[in-house]
């Protein structure tokens, strides 16, 4: 069914039908015109042959020239019947050893003609007699009856008829020839037939296989033709025309990987829209943004693909955003939070001629920089906080020794101490500042010695038992320590370390509550986590907990906030000793504080 679908079946197809029906109807016609030919040819010799006998026999009307024409016709395989002759009335001359009723010949009507002097001639079907095999069949005769003239008058007639068994004989191979040479001429046309449209359609494949791959992104295959014909300079231009092709996809491949490569390395996020709103551009920056926008608005991560946004409808707020930019026409700037983190939103309309097709956007994440805004802002209200109440408290108490309010040596002796408490407070947040500039600078300088750490673990849970009996929250300290394991750590930044981490692990936790020290070595190294059962820290807040000037919302620190600067310094020591620090918190449920010092960092 394929092949009759083809160029090459449907052509070949064609042509054999059309060379059939000429030969067919080319062999109809010829042996209509042999099977007429040669039936003239037999009447026109019979009725020339009837008319010498009869001329003979009205010459010399005896039976002795009678008998003359019948052995004549003897040789011709003809017979005669003679009537209306006086002498010799109803003789019949037969040659050969068919017999036939001589009334059937006389008495048909096309050869009663004689009987008005007129030739008859007549082609039918005579029951004849076989005498070998005494059987009669019916065959296919040729008679002519011719007048007999006797003084000027018609006396009798001459009947002259001839079995055209060779004749039909003659005819029929002549049939089976002309038969045999249309169904050779069939053949050959076929074969001709095949190898023309072959290799009519054989270019027209090659250019299908070529176009196949053209659509498979392959413009490198050619068709070899080289005739000079139409077919010739159709393939030619074919693989001119895939060339070219093969030249701007490049091209544009080029432009498209170079843009791509651009848009993948910048920090920026780019997207880029349609009319409709749908996501033409994305680079990874934007997706990014994208998720976190979709995740908020349905707690859904996207696990599709990253190019699966192409397509995509532009979620919202951005959706709205961007039909904003193109109905007023013109660049906008916005801000857009999601997750804790912001992005500054620059989204300009994208023209085709004069009409707005879409927009584009520009994203940069500005969570730092604005988180560093507030800690600024919060380090400047804190720090100022800090220093204006013992500042405060040291000019107030000042004054009053000043004036004499005190009247006795316990009085003057507490306003001193009040004012040296308030100054070691001060000194404490300016060394606490200094340290963490030189921290942040790499200037830390550490003392290591080796120290076990189980007297230090037990110190700092000693030091923290009372004040956590004063805040009714309870302080205990797990470790899988030997007394024998030793590091080379500085113990006075360790202390400091665990300190401030309990410290704010204290502040956090609501009385009833508890703070735990864990301590253990494996094989990775050395593992110390400080875990309260406290208020937690948001989970947007956690990036920024080990920032410079970080503090917790302040409901959240039962009244005892301080300088945002004991978990930066924390940080430093431990990136100094070659460790990680990392936070893990859920509202509601405490925070955990989770140290790790490589086994690398810990030589003993």
């Amino acid at each position: 069914m394929v092949f009759w679908n083809s160029v090459v079946g449907k052509l070949w197809i064609t042509i054999i039908g059309l060379v059939a029906v000429v030969l067919a109807l080319l062999s109809l016609l010829l042996v209509q015109f042999l099977d007429r030919f040669y039936i003239q040819e037999s009447s026109d010799n019979l009725q020339q042959l009837a008319v010498k006998i009869a001329e003979v026999i009205e010459t010399h009307p005896d039976r002795e020239h009678v008998e003359t024409a019948r052995d004549l016709l003897r040789a011709y395989q003809m017979n005669m019947i003679v009537t209306g002759l006086e002498g010799i009335e109803g003789v019949e001359a037969i040659g050969g050893s068919l017999l036939v009723d001589p009334a059937l010949i006389i008495d048909n009507p096309h050869l009663k003609a004689s009987e008005r002097g007129q030739v008859g001639l007549v082609r039918s079907r005579f029951p004849i007699y076989i005498p070998e095999n005494e059987q009669t069949q019916m065959k296919d005769l040729l008679a002519v009856s011719v007048p007999l003239r006797v003084s000027d008058e018609v006396g009798g007639s001459i009947y002259l008829y001839q079995v055209l068994d060779e004749l039909s004989e003659t005819t029929r191979e002549t049939t089976i020839y002309i038969l045999y040479a249309a169904a050779i001429g069939i053949i050959l046309a076929t074969i001709f037939a095949f190898f023309l449209s072959t290799r009519i359609t054989n270019p027209l494949r090659q250019m299908k296989k070529a176009a196949d791959s053209f659509a498979q992104g392959d413009f490198t295959t050619e068709i070899s033709i080289r005739s000079k014909d139409e077919i010739g300079n159709l393939a030619s231009t074919f693989n001119h025309m895939a060339k070219q092709l093969d030249e701007v996809i490049h091209a544009l491949s080029r432009e498209k990987e170079q843009l791509s490569s651009v848009l993948r390395s910048m920090v920026d996020g780019v997207i880029t829209v349609d009319d409709k709103g749908n996501i033409m551009i994305a680079n990874p920056p934007a997706e990014e943004m994208m998720k976190a926008v979709m995740f908020e608005q349905s707690g859904l991560e996207w696990s599709g693909a990253e190019s699966s946004f192409v397509g995509s409808n532009l979620p919202e707020p951005f959706a709205s955003f961007s039909c904003e930019v193109m109905k007023k026409e013109m660049e906008t700037v916005t801000d857009i939070t999601s997750q804790g983190r912001t992005w500054s939103v620059v989204m300009a309309p994208l023209y085709n001629k004069n009409q707005v097709r879409g927009a584009v956007a520009v994203l940069r994440e500005m969570t730092k920089e604005r988180q560093l805004d507030k800690l600024r802002k919060d380090f400047v209200s804190n720090v100022s906080h800090e220093l204006r109440t013992p500042l405060a408290m040291l000019q107030g108490y000042s004054e009053a020794i000043i004036d004499d309010i005190a009247t006795d040596p316990e009085e003057t002796k507490e306003l001193v101490q009040i004012i040296y408490e308030e100054s070691v407070r001060m000194t404490r947040l300016v060394n606490d500042l200094l340290d963490l500039g030189r921290m942040e600078s790499g200037f830390i300088e550490l003392n290591k010695t080796e120290v076990s750490l189980i007297p230090l673990v037990d110190k700092i849970i000693k030091k923290f038992s009372v004040v956590g009996n004063e805040q009714q929250i309870s302080v205990r300290a797990e470790t899988t320590l030997n007394p024998g394991d030793h590091f080379l750590l500085d113990p006075d930044r360790i202390e400091q370390v665990f300190t401030n981490l309990i410290d704010n692990a204290f502040r956090h936790t609501e009385a009833n509550g508890q703070v735990i020290l864990s301590v253990a070595l494996k094989e990775q190294g050395l593992f110390v986590d400080v875990k309260d059962t406290g208020s937690g820290i948001p989970e947007e807040d956690l990036p920024f907990v080990f920032e410079r000037f970080y503090k917790a919302d302040k409901a959240r620190t039962r009244g005892q906030s301080g300088t945002g600067l004991g978990l930066s310094i924390v940080r430093q020591i431990v990136q100094a000793h070659g460790g990680q620090i990392a936070a893990h918190s859920k509202l509601g449920e405490g925070t955990t504080f989770s140290i790790h010092i490589p086994k690398n960092h810990l030589p003993t």
